[in-house]
């Protein structure tokens, strides 16, 4: 069986503490606005996927900044209104790409220490009883990159669709296998199960050493990817998995940059470019209005001007001509 369609169910919760040192908990996620379920080999309803929030943008008018003057020079409102525009967007759009919460992905915030090779034994990465899986290199590229950037071992454990609801239940089953299945504390268990309305419930238990990786942040993010991908049917059921752990792995073991650095720079770049816009504006104000009393002094019969006047003019229009 694949996913369900149907309402949403929640999102990441956070668990406790089991014997051992390990650490235990659940999540839950998914949700379309269709019924019906996928059957082994990929089929996917159609219909009109509800998952993460759009954000829309501030729109921007189109009119002119500025008009142009009593001369016929204009435009440079205009040129400096789209200056302030693109920078804006840059601004928003950087502040949207830096940030975890633009993405809808959980920020990492802290450098986390690579598991060394000695704490994990490697095993198998799933078990699939729900008949979900067709391709195993597919599902397992993601689990093994995840593998290598963390040091910690990734499992899944996918049960059949609606078997179990309960993240409870489910992470009381990632408890008891956990044991079973590795001999060391340096796997990830991740119990999951469609609950056939088309979301689903996780339980998961981490070894005492690989919690060191896979704190409460790094569980969220995963949290966050799984639920990415779930909503996703233009991808397999193996490139759910593959694809989540992958970028889990990735975005967990560096620091997702701030926005505030690229901001700041983007309002200095705005603050430059209205100062040197003012600057050459009144500039050109200044030229014009010597213009344009160059323009009346010379309609101006010379009978109106004094001798003196007449001296003055002389010498100025020709020191000007000097230099």
């Amino acid at each position: 069986m694949g996913r369900s369609g149907g309402g949403r169910s929640g999102g990441f919760r956070g668990g406790g503490f089991s014997g051992g040192g390990r650490r235990s908990g659940g999540f839950s996620g998914g949700g379309r606005s269709f019924g019906g379920s996928r059957s082994p080999g990929g089929y996917r309803p159609g219909g009109i996927r509800t998952g993460p929030i759009i954000i829309n943008s501030p729109r921007y008018g189109s009119g002119a900044y500025g008009s142009p003057n009593r001369h016929g020079r204009g435009g440079g409102g205009t040129i400096l209104g789209t200056i302030v525009v693109v920078l804006v967007l840059a601004v928003v759009f950087f502040a949207v790409m830096g940030s975890g919460s633009g993405s809808g992905i959980q920020s990492s915030t802290y450098e986390r220490e690579r598991l060394p090779a000695s704490a994990v034994t490697e095993t198998g990465y799933y078990t699939d009883e729900g008949g979900w899986f067709s391709n195993r290199s597919q599902l397992e590229s993601g689990m093994r990159q995840f593998y290598q950037e963390t040091g910690v071992q990734p499992y899944l454990y996918l049960l059949p669709n609606g078997s179990v609801t309960s993240t409870t239940e489910l992470t009381a089953m990632a408890e008891e296998l956990y044991p079973q299945l590795f001999t060391d504390e340096g796997h990830f268990l991740l119990v999951f199960c469609d609950n056939g309305a088309g979301s689903y419930n996780c339980g998961y238990t981490v070894g005492s050493q690989a919690k060191t990786v896979m704190d409460d942040e790094a569980i969220a993010i995963l949290a966050d990817y799984l639920d990415r991908y779930y909503n996703d049917y233009s991808i397999s059921e193996e490139e759910i998995f593959s694809k989540a752990f992958a970028d889990t792995g990735e975005r967990i073991m560096t620091v997702t940059k701030s926005p505030l650095p690229v901001i700041a720079v983007c309002v200095a770049v705005v603050v430059v470019a209205v100062l040197i816009f003012i600057t050459l504006k009144k500039r050109r104000e200044q030229r014009e209005r010597e213009q344009k009393r160059a323009e009346e002094i010379l309609k101006t019969p010379l009978e109106k001007f004094g001798d003196q006047e007449i001296e003055d003019l002389a010498d100025k229009y020709e020191n000007q001509d000097l230099s």
